[in-house]
């Protein structure tokens, strides 16, 4: 009977303990999912997200989204991401998130179009976004009127770096963020006049409602000296990728300089009519990674040559 009764006293403390092991390992799994909870919820609070099917092509200074319909004017030493420098279109540079948070941005009340550090100028970083909601509150901001166009605009200092934090409004209650950041020492007392270029230009662009453009284009000539002209466009090509770059570079002696740009998509029709100077052409068919696709050349003789 002892035997049975010890027998009995021992089974009753593995049951104990294992419910007691079960419970433990209840409530740290408990305790994990707490924590992990709480940690999605602080990261969703900043979680800052970049707009889709923005486009930018090299030797172009504008940005293109053709979802959110909208451009936005850049300076030519922008370049597409390499390594440290570029124009990154889906992830932040290291001190980005840290100055959004600064200037009062938040993670779920706008979306970043891009964020960008030049390769040839002052070591400083630019990065545009576009408001969800028109709550932000900008009372505070200075207000820079322009020949046509105006913009609010706040300056910050943290940790060793100068920034200002520019807002455009348009369309009603539509907002545009555009916030540049420089080391203090690379910062001379007319440091800020490049962004407020772009800010103006862009604010130009936003309040006059300029219609969006898929295309890029500069001339060398007169527009009265400029012939019209329609040709086909490699729809084989269009038809393959999701979105094409095609880029005509004028041919000089020594040299060439790009003169269009267009988005291509597998809508467009297989044609495209364009006013041109007279010259020697080449035109590059590129994919959405910058790889060449084929290329072709066109020649424009001069009418007053014949």
């Amino acid at each position: 009977m002892y035997h049975i009764l010890s027998y009995l006293n021992h089974f009753m403390w593995l049951v104990q303990r294992y419910r007691l092991h079960r419970l433990t390992t209840l409530l740290a799994f408990m305790k994990i999912f707490i924590v992990f909870f709480l940690l999605i919820g602080m990261v969703s609070c900043t979680n800052y997200r970049f707009a889709k099917k923005g486009h930018f092509i090299d030797g172009v200074d504008e940005y293109f989204n053709l979802d959110q319909q909208i451009n936005v004017w850049l300076y030519m030493d922008y370049l597409a991401y390499n390594g440290n420098t570029g124009l990154r279109m889906d992830s932040l540079y290291p001190k980005d998130r840290e100055i959004f948070d600064l200037v009062g941005l938040k993670g779920k009340g706008g979306q970043i179009l891009f964020t960008a550090k030049p390769k040839n100028r002052l070591n400083y970083h630019l990065a545009v976004l576009k408001h969800r909601r028109s709550d932000f509150d900008y009372s505070s901001y200075a207000r820079f009127d322009g020949k046509s166009a105006h913009y609010f605009y706040k300056d910050f200092e943290y940790d060793f770096l100068v920034i200002r934090h520019v807002i455009i409004p348009y369309d009603g209650k539509r907002l545009i963020s555009m916030v540049y950041y420089v080391d203090k020492d690379k910062h001379a007392s007319d440091g800020f006049k490049m962004l407020n270029y772009l800010a103006d230009i862009n604010a130009q662009e936003l309040q006059l409602k300029e219609p969006f453009r898929n295309y890029w284009q500069v001339s060398d000539c007169l527009d009265n000296n400029k012939l019209s002209l329609t040709f086909k466009i490699r729809q084989n090509l269009t038809k393959k990728e999701k979105f094409v770059y095609l880029k005509m570079y004028t041919l000089y002696e020594n040299n060439k300089g790009i003169s269009y740009a267009k988005i291509l998509t597998r809508k467009d029709p297989d044609s495209l009519s364009l006013s041109l100077c007279p010259n020697s052409y080449a035109i590059e068919y590129r994919n959405g990674h910058d790889e060449l696709l084929h290329i072709d050349t066109l020649h424009i003789a001069d009418g007053r040559d014949h």
